[in-house]
Protein backbone atom coordinates (compact mmCIF):
# COMPACT_ATOMS: atom_id res chain seq x y z
CA UNK A 1 0.00 0.00 0.00
CA UNK A 2 2.85 2.38 0.86
CA UNK A 3 4.56 1.64 -2.47
CA UNK A 4 1.32 2.22 -4.41
CA UNK A 5 0.68 5.56 -2.71
CA UNK A 6 4.26 6.63 -3.36
CA UNK A 7 4.02 5.72 -7.06
CA UNK A 8 0.74 7.61 -7.50
CA UNK A 9 2.15 10.64 -5.71
CA UNK A 10 5.35 10.58 -7.73
CA UNK A 11 3.37 10.32 -11.01
CA UNK A 12 1.43 13.44 -10.10
CA UNK A 13 4.53 15.33 -8.95
CA UNK A 14 6.51 14.36 -12.05
CA UNK A 15 4.24 16.56 -14.24
CA UNK A 16 4.87 19.73 -12.31
CA UNK A 17 7.91 21.83 -11.49
CA UNK A 18 9.19 23.19 -8.20
CA UNK A 19 7.40 26.42 -7.36
CA UNK A 20 8.85 29.34 -5.53
CA UNK A 21 7.90 29.50 -1.87
CA UNK A 22 6.90 25.85 -1.59
CA UNK A 23 7.62 23.85 1.57
CA UNK A 24 10.89 21.93 1.66
CA UNK A 25 9.24 18.50 1.88
CA UNK A 26 7.25 19.25 -1.33
CA UNK A 27 10.47 20.05 -3.16
CA UNK A 28 11.98 16.82 -1.81
CA UNK A 29 9.03 14.80 -3.10
CA UNK A 30 9.36 16.34 -6.56
CA UNK A 31 13.07 15.49 -6.70
CA UNK A 32 12.47 11.93 -5.49
CA UNK A 33 9.66 11.35 -8.00
CA UNK A 34 11.97 12.19 -10.90
CA UNK A 35 14.59 9.56 -10.02
CA UNK A 36 13.66 5.79 -10.00
CA UNK A 37 16.32 4.75 -7.47
CA UNK A 38 15.44 7.50 -5.05
CA UNK A 39 11.77 6.60 -5.52
CA UNK A 40 12.43 2.97 -4.58
CA UNK A 41 14.41 3.94 -1.50
CA UNK A 42 11.74 6.37 -0.33
CA UNK A 43 8.91 3.86 -0.76
CA UNK A 44 10.88 1.18 1.09
CA UNK A 45 11.48 3.54 4.00
CA UNK A 46 7.78 4.40 4.14
CA UNK A 47 6.74 0.75 4.24
CA UNK A 48 9.36 -0.08 6.88
CA UNK A 49 8.29 2.84 9.08
CA UNK A 50 4.63 1.83 8.88
CA UNK A 51 5.41 -1.80 9.77
CA UNK A 52 7.63 -0.91 12.72
CA UNK A 53 5.12 1.59 14.05
CA UNK A 54 2.34 -0.99 13.91
CA UNK A 55 4.49 -3.60 15.71
CA UNK A 56 5.36 -1.12 18.45
CA UNK A 57 1.69 -0.35 19.01
CA UNK A 58 0.85 -4.05 19.26
CA UNK A 59 3.75 -4.86 21.58
CA UNK A 60 2.64 -2.34 24.15
CA UNK A 61 5.16 -1.27 26.81
CA UNK A 62 8.73 -2.31 26.25
CA UNK A 63 12.05 -2.75 27.99
CA UNK A 64 14.20 0.23 28.71
CA UNK A 65 17.91 0.46 29.44
CA UNK A 66 19.52 -2.63 31.00
CA UNK A 67 16.35 -4.67 30.64
CA UNK A 68 14.29 -2.47 32.98
CA UNK A 69 10.63 -2.46 32.10
CA UNK A 70 9.14 0.99 31.86
CA UNK A 71 5.48 1.57 32.58
CA UNK A 72 3.21 4.52 33.22
CA UNK A 73 1.00 4.45 36.27
CA UNK A 74 -1.20 6.88 38.16
CA UNK A 75 -0.06 8.16 41.49
CA UNK A 76 -2.81 8.65 44.08
CA UNK A 77 -3.35 11.82 45.97
CA UNK A 78 -1.30 11.87 49.19
CA UNK A 79 -4.41 13.07 51.04
CA UNK A 80 -6.26 9.81 50.51
CA UNK A 81 -4.86 6.56 51.90
CA UNK A 82 -7.87 4.77 50.51
CA UNK A 83 -7.11 6.04 47.03
CA UNK A 84 -3.61 4.62 47.31
CA UNK A 85 -4.96 1.11 47.65
CA UNK A 86 -7.43 1.67 44.86
CA UNK A 87 -5.13 3.13 42.25
CA UNK A 88 -1.77 1.41 42.68
CA UNK A 89 -0.85 -2.17 41.90
CA UNK A 90 1.03 -4.16 44.56
CA UNK A 91 4.46 -5.45 43.71
CA UNK A 92 3.99 -9.01 42.43
CA UNK A 93 5.16 -11.89 44.58
CA UNK A 94 5.94 -15.50 43.85
CA UNK A 95 3.82 -17.54 46.26
CA UNK A 96 4.38 -21.20 46.98
CA UNK A 97 3.04 -23.60 44.43
CA UNK A 98 -0.01 -24.10 46.62
CA UNK A 99 -1.02 -20.43 46.73
CA UNK A 100 -4.45 -19.30 45.60
CA UNK A 101 -4.46 -18.34 41.93
CA UNK A 102 -7.08 -15.62 41.75
CA UNK A 103 -7.14 -12.26 39.97
CA UNK A 104 -6.42 -9.44 42.45
CA UNK A 105 -9.42 -7.51 43.68
CA UNK A 106 -9.53 -3.87 42.66
CA UNK A 107 -11.34 -1.10 44.40
CA UNK A 108 -12.85 1.73 42.45
CA UNK A 109 -10.62 4.78 42.09
CA UNK A 110 -13.10 7.09 40.37
CA UNK A 111 -13.19 9.46 43.31
CA UNK A 112 -9.46 9.68 43.78
CA UNK A 113 -7.28 12.51 42.57
CA UNK A 114 -4.35 11.33 40.45
CA UNK A 115 -1.10 12.65 39.16
CA UNK A 116 0.83 11.07 36.29
CA UNK A 117 4.36 9.94 36.93
CA UNK A 118 6.86 7.53 35.38
CA UNK A 119 8.00 4.52 37.35
CA UNK A 120 10.02 1.38 36.56
CA UNK A 121 9.56 -2.29 37.30
CA UNK A 122 12.61 -4.51 37.17
CA UNK A 123 12.90 -7.99 35.74
CA UNK A 124 12.00 -9.34 39.18
CA UNK A 125 8.36 -8.57 38.43
CA UNK A 126 8.40 -11.37 35.86
CA UNK A 127 11.41 -13.51 36.81
CA UNK A 128 12.32 -14.18 40.44
CA UNK A 129 15.83 -14.47 41.80
CA UNK A 130 17.23 -18.03 42.01
CA UNK A 131 16.54 -19.88 45.26
CA UNK A 132 16.99 -23.44 46.48
CA UNK A 133 13.73 -25.42 46.60
CA UNK A 134 13.55 -28.84 48.19
CA UNK A 135 13.27 -31.51 45.52
CA UNK A 136 13.84 -29.02 42.67
CA UNK A 137 17.32 -27.63 43.36
CA UNK A 138 18.21 -24.08 42.35
CA UNK A 139 14.97 -22.67 40.99
CA UNK A 140 13.53 -19.50 39.48
CA UNK A 141 9.84 -18.64 39.20
CA UNK A 142 8.37 -17.00 36.13
CA UNK A 143 5.15 -15.04 36.43
CA UNK A 144 3.93 -14.30 32.87
CA UNK A 145 0.60 -12.71 33.82
CA UNK A 146 1.88 -9.29 34.85
CA UNK A 147 -0.54 -6.45 34.24
CA UNK A 148 0.47 -3.61 31.94
CA UNK A 149 -0.44 0.04 32.46
CA UNK A 150 -3.72 -0.80 30.72
CA UNK A 151 -5.99 -2.17 33.44
CA UNK A 152 -7.06 -5.75 32.85
CA UNK A 153 -4.47 -6.27 30.07
CA UNK A 154 -1.43 -8.48 30.64
CA UNK A 155 2.01 -7.58 29.37
CA UNK A 156 2.48 -8.75 25.80
CA UNK A 157 4.26 -12.02 25.18
CA UNK A 158 7.04 -10.05 23.46
CA UNK A 159 7.84 -8.22 26.71
CA UNK A 160 7.58 -11.39 28.81
CA UNK A 161 9.78 -13.44 26.48
CA UNK A 162 12.37 -10.66 26.12
CA UNK A 163 12.61 -10.34 29.89
CA UNK A 164 13.03 -14.10 30.30
CA UNK A 165 15.73 -14.19 27.62
CA UNK A 166 17.70 -11.33 29.21
CA UNK A 167 17.54 -12.88 32.67
CA UNK A 168 18.48 -16.43 31.62
CA UNK A 169 21.34 -15.10 29.53
CA UNK A 170 22.64 -13.08 32.49
CA UNK A 171 22.33 -16.06 34.86
CA UNK A 172 24.17 -18.31 32.42
CA UNK A 173 27.04 -15.83 32.02
CA UNK A 174 27.27 -15.55 35.82
CA UNK A 175 27.79 -19.32 36.02
CA UNK A 176 24.55 -20.04 37.90
CA UNK A 177 23.70 -23.78 38.02
CA UNK A 178 19.98 -23.49 37.44
CA UNK A 179 18.05 -26.75 37.82
CA UNK A 180 14.35 -25.87 37.54
CA UNK A 181 12.17 -23.15 36.06
CA UNK A 182 8.68 -22.99 37.57
CA UNK A 183 5.99 -21.07 35.69
CA UNK A 184 3.28 -19.98 38.13
CA UNK A 185 2.08 -16.76 39.72
CA UNK A 186 -0.66 -14.93 41.54
CA UNK A 187 -2.63 -14.92 38.30
CA UNK A 188 -2.81 -18.34 36.66
CA UNK A 189 -0.17 -18.41 33.87
CA UNK A 190 -2.59 -20.34 31.63
CA UNK A 191 -4.80 -17.25 31.69
CA UNK A 192 -2.40 -15.31 29.44
CA UNK A 193 -3.86 -15.06 25.89
CA UNK A 194 -0.44 -15.86 24.38
CA UNK A 195 0.50 -18.60 26.84
CA UNK A 196 1.41 -21.06 24.07
CA UNK A 197 3.82 -18.59 22.43
CA UNK A 198 5.38 -17.79 25.81
CA UNK A 199 5.82 -21.50 26.60
CA UNK A 200 7.30 -22.31 23.21
CA UNK A 201 9.80 -19.46 23.44
CA UNK A 202 10.64 -20.33 27.04
CA UNK A 203 11.52 -23.87 26.01
CA UNK A 204 13.81 -22.60 23.23
CA UNK A 205 15.50 -20.02 25.49
CA UNK A 206 16.02 -22.52 28.31
CA UNK A 207 17.46 -25.06 25.88
CA UNK A 208 19.98 -22.48 24.67
CA UNK A 209 21.24 -21.25 28.05
CA UNK A 210 20.34 -24.11 30.44
CA UNK A 211 19.83 -27.28 28.38
CA UNK A 212 19.57 -29.51 31.49
CA UNK A 213 16.99 -27.35 33.25
CA UNK A 214 13.52 -28.81 33.79
CA UNK A 215 10.40 -26.75 33.10
CA UNK A 216 7.52 -27.02 35.58
CA UNK A 217 4.08 -25.49 35.20
CA UNK A 218 1.66 -24.88 38.07
CA UNK A 219 -1.85 -23.87 37.06
CA UNK A 220 -5.53 -24.68 37.06
CA UNK A 221 -7.40 -27.04 34.72
CA UNK A 222 -10.13 -24.44 34.23
CA UNK A 223 -7.86 -22.56 31.80
CA UNK A 224 -6.96 -25.47 29.51
CA UNK A 225 -10.23 -25.24 27.60
CA UNK A 226 -8.52 -24.10 24.40
CA UNK A 227 -6.50 -26.11 21.86
CA UNK A 228 -3.66 -23.60 22.17
CA UNK A 229 -3.26 -24.07 25.92
CA UNK A 230 -3.61 -27.84 25.63
CA UNK A 231 -0.70 -27.91 23.18
CA UNK A 232 1.33 -25.59 25.45
CA UNK A 233 1.28 -28.22 28.21
CA UNK A 234 3.50 -30.42 26.04
CA UNK A 235 6.43 -27.98 26.36
CA UNK A 236 6.84 -28.74 30.09
CA UNK A 237 8.59 -31.61 31.83
CA UNK A 238 6.00 -31.54 34.61
CA UNK A 239 2.49 -30.07 34.68
CA UNK A 240 0.86 -29.55 38.08
CA UNK A 241 -2.85 -28.76 38.03
CA UNK A 242 -5.12 -28.10 41.01
CA UNK A 243 -8.09 -30.45 41.01
CA UNK A 244 -9.56 -30.30 44.52
CA UNK A 245 -13.20 -31.28 44.31
CA UNK A 246 -15.28 -34.10 42.94
CA UNK A 247 -18.59 -32.27 42.59
CA UNK A 248 -19.62 -29.11 40.80
CA UNK A 249 -21.36 -27.76 43.92
CA UNK A 250 -18.23 -27.90 46.06
CA UNK A 251 -16.11 -26.54 43.20
CA UNK A 252 -18.40 -23.51 42.92
CA UNK A 253 -18.23 -22.95 46.69
CA UNK A 254 -14.40 -23.12 46.73
CA UNK A 255 -13.68 -21.03 43.65
CA UNK A 256 -16.73 -18.81 43.16
CA UNK A 257 -17.05 -20.03 39.56
CA UNK A 258 -19.82 -21.97 37.88
CA UNK A 259 -19.83 -25.72 38.40
CA UNK A 260 -19.88 -26.28 34.65
CA UNK A 261 -16.27 -25.05 34.53
CA UNK A 262 -15.20 -28.14 36.48
CA UNK A 263 -17.19 -30.41 34.16
CA UNK A 264 -15.49 -28.95 31.06
CA UNK A 265 -12.02 -29.16 32.65
CA UNK A 266 -12.47 -32.82 33.57
CA UNK A 267 -13.62 -33.69 30.05
CA UNK A 268 -10.49 -32.08 28.59
CA UNK A 269 -8.18 -33.82 31.08
CA UNK A 270 -9.72 -37.17 30.16
CA UNK A 271 -8.78 -36.56 26.52
CA UNK A 272 -5.27 -35.20 27.06
CA UNK A 273 -3.73 -38.29 28.68
CA UNK A 274 -0.62 -36.41 29.89
CA UNK A 275 2.17 -38.64 31.14
CA UNK A 276 3.74 -35.83 33.19
CA UNK A 277 0.61 -34.68 35.05
CA UNK A 278 0.61 -34.05 38.81
CA UNK A 279 -2.71 -33.39 40.53
CA UNK A 280 -2.59 -31.20 43.64
CA UNK A 281 -5.43 -30.80 46.14
CA UNK A 282 -6.01 -28.90 49.39
CA UNK A 283 -8.52 -30.41 51.80
CA UNK A 284 -10.59 -28.24 54.12
CA UNK A 285 -13.60 -28.51 56.39
CA UNK A 286 -16.10 -26.05 57.75
CA UNK A 287 -18.57 -23.96 55.78
CA UNK A 288 -17.01 -25.44 52.64
CA UNK A 289 -15.93 -29.08 52.99
CA UNK A 290 -14.21 -31.17 50.34
CA UNK A 291 -12.97 -33.77 52.83
CA UNK A 292 -16.24 -35.59 53.46
CA UNK A 293 -16.36 -39.30 52.52
CA UNK A 294 -18.79 -38.64 49.67
CA UNK A 295 -16.71 -35.76 48.29
CA UNK A 296 -13.48 -37.76 48.45
CA UNK A 297 -15.14 -40.72 46.69
CA UNK A 298 -16.25 -38.44 43.84
CA UNK A 299 -12.78 -36.86 43.68
CA UNK A 300 -11.13 -40.28 43.40
CA UNK A 301 -13.59 -41.23 40.67
CA UNK A 302 -12.56 -38.14 38.71
CA UNK A 303 -8.87 -38.98 39.15
CA UNK A 304 -9.45 -42.45 37.75
CA UNK A 305 -10.32 -40.93 34.37
CA UNK A 306 -7.62 -38.24 34.52
CA UNK A 307 -4.80 -40.77 35.16
CA UNK A 308 -2.16 -38.52 36.81
CA UNK A 309 1.43 -39.61 37.29
CA UNK A 310 1.40 -38.33 40.90
CA UNK A 311 -1.09 -36.95 43.43
CA UNK A 312 -0.14 -34.33 46.04
CA UNK A 313 -2.46 -33.49 48.93
CA UNK A 314 -2.12 -31.05 51.77
CA UNK A 315 -3.97 -29.07 54.42
CA UNK A 316 -3.88 -25.31 53.75
CA UNK A 317 -3.12 -22.73 56.39
CA UNK A 318 -5.90 -21.02 58.29
CA UNK A 319 -7.55 -18.26 56.29
CA UNK A 320 -7.60 -20.10 52.97
CA UNK A 321 -11.39 -19.59 52.86
CA UNK A 322 -13.64 -17.83 55.40
CA UNK A 323 -15.11 -20.08 58.10
CA UNK A 324 -12.96 -23.04 57.07
CA UNK A 325 -9.80 -24.72 58.31
CA UNK A 326 -7.48 -27.40 57.07
CA UNK A 327 -8.06 -31.04 57.91
CA UNK A 328 -5.79 -32.88 60.33
CA UNK A 329 -2.93 -35.22 59.49
CA UNK A 330 -5.09 -38.23 60.42
CA UNK A 331 -7.70 -37.37 57.77
CA UNK A 332 -5.01 -36.78 55.14
CA UNK A 333 -3.58 -40.24 55.82
CA UNK A 334 -7.08 -41.71 55.48
CA UNK A 335 -7.46 -40.03 52.09
CA UNK A 336 -4.09 -41.44 50.96
CA UNK A 337 -5.15 -44.92 52.05
CA UNK A 338 -8.38 -44.61 50.09
CA UNK A 339 -6.55 -43.39 46.98
CA UNK A 340 -4.06 -46.26 47.15
CA UNK A 341 -6.84 -48.76 47.67
CA UNK A 342 -8.89 -47.69 44.62
CA UNK A 343 -6.23 -46.27 42.31
CA UNK A 344 -2.79 -47.36 41.23
CA UNK A 345 -1.36 -43.83 41.45
CA UNK A 346 1.28 -42.68 43.98
CA UNK A 347 -0.07 -40.18 46.50
CA UNK A 348 1.81 -38.20 49.13
CA UNK A 349 1.34 -35.38 51.61
CA UNK A 350 3.26 -32.18 50.86
CA UNK A 351 3.88 -29.04 52.92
Amino acid sequence: MGLLLTLLLSEWLAHREIREGEAIFIRWLVVVSQHPIRLGMASSLMVFACQEGFLLLRAGPGLGKNGVFVIIRKAPSPFSERAAHASTLPAPSFPSSDGILRPPLRASSAAATHEHYMSTSTRDSIVSKPSNVEGLGLTIHIHPCQESFREGVFLSQAVVVTTIALELKALSKDGVKLMTIVVDGENDPLEHPDFRAISENLKAIAKKWFPKTRLHLVGSPRFINSPSNSVALLFYHQVTLRLETGTQKTFAAMTGEKGAVLKDAIEILHKLDLGNLVIRARFIRGEVDNSTPAEVRNWIKVLEGVRPAMIHIRSPAKGFLPKTKGVGAKRLKEIIAEVEEKLNFPCEIID
